[in-house]
């Protein structure tokens, strides 16, 4: 537990040490309102914050009970309220006021509960759920504090990030009831990656929640198909609650789908890629069977399909005949089925339809969009999947430091990953061109990096030393003519990453 989690664990030890469990509030002896279930249906946890570490002043003059009310009218069943002092600016006291006057809204109440006699607090202030972090809690204290959560009807919502917390969960889950929370925050550092709870969806029992990150529609949506249950939004509408309403009717409108499956399995592998100390590797304009096979047979995790006017350019019969030659000879693969992915850099073209109907079909299992117009695009992809929806993941061609509010933008819509190619005027990709490293720099630090762009067999050490990318996309240099792939520069490339 370093830096500010460590911080605020030792802050709170010392408070509780000489305030009691109670932090010198005065909390009554007994509980005065009715027990509300917490996220009996899938839906929004709205908080009540203050501030943060991370961000400062959020709302520091909010009145609980207004915003409280401002949250039931947006439409949600579910108020967080935050009850830390020092780092967060929150009390027991703002619990208090709203759970004096809100009787038909489930309260969570949300701190860094350490000691037993705090979840007697918690239900004589009036919570209806507690939430427990896996990461500052040995075992038996999480066990104790869960079933203690559970003598009292109320929800131990029991929040994992890293993988021994997995382990404390399923111990907490076999004694009884719990909802898992997965924050995308890293509380030691405050930085956010919504893939973690991607990552870990498929590790949790029953009901789920995505926490924090999620400022906008388009977040809001990517939690829930990635299939959670809860989405716990805090600064976003504690900020600007005339918002709230427009968030929590973007989650309750999503559903499950391919999209969020696509990104479950990217995550996936990623965290194993990771283990192995390697990027993912996605290996693109492909146009023949042999090239397709060649490249999976030396570790490709993804293959890429140009789906536009492109001397690279393929169709869905040639897709359909690699999808099914890959998998027949699965078994001779070095690791799991490549994902097979269409580039389009439009929507509208015959050959664009083709792909999207290839990715419903289940021949393809996602687009990369390589166009110029995302904000118009990207909902109509989403639309040619219909109610199941269609994996995909966006392009940013990079020429100067301009262009990066445009990742900023993706990122904050919803879009998980970003992958970043060179911008040469009037060619989509496949140019061999480099971006400039110091732009590489800049947008390794908005989180995962995913880098195309001129990458090849004599630059790859390189990249992977300075920059630790967690994607590479390589195609021209690893031909001898476009459209076609050199066996030689393709065997030289994987045995690069691997050394």
């Amino acid at each position: 537990m370093p830096d500010i989690l460590e911080q605020i664990v030792s802050a709170r030890r010392a408070d509780y040490r000489q305030k009691g469990a109670t932090f010198g509030v005065a909390v009554p002896d007994h509980r005065k309102r009715p027990l509300v279930p917490f996220l009996r249906e899938p839906g929004t946890i709205l908080e009540i914050k203050r501030a943060s570490p991370s961000r400062g002043d959020i709302a520091p003059d909010l009145d609980p009970v207004t915003l409280a009310g401002h949250y039931r009218e947006a439409g949600t069943k579910n108020i967080s309220i935050l009850t830390e002092e020092r780092f967060f600016k929150g009390s027991l006291n703002d619990f208090l006021a709203v759970s004096d006057r809100i009787y038909d809204v489930a309260l969570l109440r949300k701190d860094f509960i350490l000691y037993e006699d705090e979840i007697d607090v918690s239900w004589r202030a009036g919570a209806d759920a507690v939430l427990l972090i896996a990461r500052i809690l040995e075992t038996e204290t999480l066990l104790r504090l869960a079933q203690r959560c559970r003598s009292f009807s109320m929800t131990p919502l029991i929040e994992v990030r890293e993988s021994a917390d997995l382990d404390k969960l399923s111990a907490a889950a076999a004694g009884g009831p719990v909802i898992a929370g997965v924050n995308s925050r890293d509380l030691a550092t405050f930085q956010i990656d919504p893939l973690v709870p991607a990552i870990m969806r498929r590790k949790l029992p029953g009901t789920s929640v995505f926490e924090s990150g999620a400022t906008t529609p388009g977040a809001c949506q990517f939690a829930r198909r990635l299939g959670f249950e809860g989405l716990l939004i805090g600064e976003a509408a504690a900020r600007s609650p005339e918002n709230a309403g427009r968030l929590v009717s973007a989650f309750s409108s999503a559903r499950p789908d391919w999209a969020g499956q696509f990104w479950r399995e990217m995550g996936q592998r990623l965290q194993a890629a990771r283990e192995k100390g390697r990027p993912l590797v996605k290996v693109c304009g492909l146009t023949n069977t042999d090239d397709a096979l060649l490249a999976a047979k030396n570790g490709a995790d993804l293959l890429g399909f140009i789906f536009a006017e492109s001397p690279r350019k393929t169709d869905g019969a040639t897709v359909r005949a690699i999808g099914a030659k890959i998998s027949a000879e699965g078994y001779s693969l070095p690791g799991k089925l490549p994902l097979l992915v269409g580039v389009v850099t439009e929507t509208e073209s015959a050959a664009a339809r083709e792909a999207f109907s290839l990715v419903c079909e289940g021949v393809l299992d996602a687009i990369q969009y390589h166009g110029e117009n995302p904000g118009r695009d990207l909902p109509r992809i989403d639309r040619a999947g219909g109610d199941y929806g269609i994996g995909k993941y966006s392009v940013v061609r990079l020429g100067s430091e301009a262009d990066l509010s445009r990742i900023d933008t993706l990122l904050e819509n919803g879009e998980p990953r970003v992958l970043v190619d060179a911008r040469v005027e009037g060619i989509a990709g496949g140019t061999g061109k480099t971006i400039p490293r110091n732009l590489v720099r800049k947008v390794r630090d908005h989180g995962g990096l995913w880098l195309a762009g001129g990458i090849g067999p004599a630059n790859i050490r390189r990249y992977l030393e300075e920059f630790s990318p967690e994607l590479v996309d390589v195609s021209s240099s690893l031909e001898s003519a476009p459209g076609k792939k050199d066996r030689t520069l393709i065997a030289s490339f994987f045995r690069e990453i691997a050394s």
